[in-house]
């Protein structure tokens, strides 16, 4: 299915949801007596599906939570409007209008993907689709983790809920609990894996822009799911030592190599990959200098294979070491707003690189840490160089289509990235390092690993939060600037919903207050 036959199900879809969500304002008597019987005012699951997994790739996971983290960690380095005032932290990390868009957007893929479920529950139009609730439930426990990470405590078990004529049932609903509502995402995970392993009567087909409707993939998706929720809830573990093995239990079920990973690939010429279409239409984006210095330091591959120059003559250089004059990063935290003066990443010209939910690299990673805090070292190191390989070509594939995306415009100075130069990366650079701290250079090769135009930079940004919280400081960033530790509430609820308001008061709780799995209370 191409993007055009996407967007034309999407623009059919969201005909379908004002319908719905606007169908039911009378008496229940005036509703029956004016009753459209040659109507339906519900569609099977599966056409829902197509826009709960688009939107929650292109803008839940590519958008704007993508987009600023890369910033706030370092990735990238703002130089213009939003940009700029986020990574000089003027006002713009803390306004509620900053996150507006994705949180309401989030919060429309987690409805969508409730109306799924209930549609597959007994009773429903769906029933016996085991296989699209199993996704359903795999994609609403996806939006409701990213809802509570971002924002910690928020509206959950009231909000995203509507009633059988598609009306919201709860017009200002409820903050709950961030513990509450990871419960409920281990609950839908756990559910999913039930359901997963049935059969659908209608199947899902090529509505499934993921996984093309096959279960078992969708089943690694979960148990990889529940592998990143329980790493993520460590802190607050009773048994650490028991999570971490069920973080190994949960990986061993998951991904076996990235031709399982949970990627949206569906972007060509006409339709491109988000983080591309936010530096063409903003160029907002410089090389960051901190991050630069920790690549060349180490000698690392991807630092001459990503690093381009400024613009000479309509052109970009790739850059050959971090003494090239066409290397030219901007300071972290006091760059000049000047779109012309830094050079910049190839990532910001991936215009067909997919969009990862959930990386096979991750999975590696996940492992390799779980490995690492077990102390079981020679394992974790094993783990640790597939992870790293399967990063490092991830990174080829976003420059290999950078380098098509620019055609003419880049002279390219590198050779591509291998298997074979990442295993020589590994052995020369990654191993001394992880012999000294193992667990530290497994959280910096997952660092360099989520750079990139996949959308990952939001799971570094949890990463570091999580890692902040047990003191652990791994990165050393060099913005010496307040760091945000989440995201305020979005404007739309700040000003409807009191109980929002309230929790919202001047957006300055964004510095300070953590949330409840990196030891706040909120």
């Amino acid at each position: 299915m191409n993007m055009k036959t996407i967007i034309g199900s999407l623009k059919t879809l969201t005909v379908v949801s004002f319908s719905l969500i606007f169908s039911a304002c009378s008496e229940d008597i005036m509703d029956n007596i004016n009753k459209d019987t040659s109507h339906t005012n519900s569609v099977e699951g599966k056409f829902i599906m197509t826009d709960v997994i688009t939107s929650t790739a292109f803008s839940n996971v590519g958008g704007d939570f993508n987009t600023y983290f890369s910033s706030y960690i370092e990735y990238e380095v703002g130089i213009d409007n939003q940009l700029y005032n986020a990574e000089t932290r003027l006002n713009e990390p803390s306004a509620a209008s900053t996150f507006n868009n994705i949180w309401s957007g989030t919060y429309t893929s987690l409805k969508n993907a409730r109306i799924i479920i209930n549609q597959c529950n007994e009773g429903g139009r769906d029933e016996g689709n085991y296989i699209t609730k199993g996704a359903a439930e795999v994609m609403a426990a996806y939006n409701s983790a990213l809802l509570t990470d971002m924002f910690g405590d928020t509206p959950y078990s009231e909000a995203a809920v509507v009633d059988e004529n598609g009306s919201p049932m709860y017009m200002t609903p409820k903050i709950d609990k961030q513990e509450e509502i990871y419960a409920t995402i281990m609950t839908l995970l756990d559910d999913a894996i039930v359901n997963l392993q049935k059969e659908d009567l209608s199947p899902l087909g090529n509505y499934d822009l993921l996984y093309g409707g096959d279960a078992g993939k969708w089943l690694k998706f979960a148990y990889g799911l529940k592998a990143r929720y329980t790493m993520r809830l460590l802190n607050r573990s009773s048994d650490k030592d028991g999570d971490l093995k069920k973080v190994l239990e949960y990986t061993a079920k998951s991904f076996s190599s990235a031709a399982d990973q949970a990627a949206f690939a569906v972007y060509d010429v006409n339709n491109i990959n988000p983080f591309y279409g936010f530096f063409a239409s903003r160029a907002a984006f410089a090389n960051s200098e901190s991050l630069g210095a920790k690549l060349s330091e180490r000698k690392d591959p991807r630092f001459t294979r990503v690093m381009l120059s400024p613009t000479q003559g309509g052109k970009r250089i790739q850059v050959t070491g971090a003494s090239d004059p066409n290397y030219v990063p901007a300071p972290n935290g006091t760059p000049e707003q000047n779109m012309q003066k830094y050079g910049v990443s190839a990532f910001v010209y991936s215009g067909t690189a997919p969009t990862l939910l959930l990386s096979f690299h991750e999975i590696k990673f996940l492992e390799a840490e779980a490995l690492s805090r077990l102390n079981r070292t020679s394992e974790a190191e094993a783990a640790l160089k597939e992870a790293v390989s399967s990063a490092i070509l991830n990174t080829e594939n976003s420059v290999a289509s950078a380098i098509t995306t620019l055609g003419s415009n880049i002279t390219v100075t590198s050779q591509a990235l291998t298997e074979e130069a990442a295993n020589s990366y590994f052995e020369a650079n990654v191993k001394p390092l992880f012999a000294i701290d193992p667990l530290k250079e497994v959280m910096l090769q997952k660092y360099f690993a989520f750079w990139g135009a996949s959308g990952e930079a939001t799971e570094s940004f949890n990463d570091v939060r999580r890692l902040k919280a047990e003191g652990k400081d791994f990165y050393a960033f060099k913005n010496t600037k307040k760091f945000p530790i989440r995201c305020p509430y979005g404007n739309s609820d700040t000003s409807a919903n009191p109980e929002v308001k309230a929790a919202y008061g001047d957006g300055q709780y964004i510095y300070s207050e953590q949330v409840w799995w990196a030891g706040g209370n909120r």
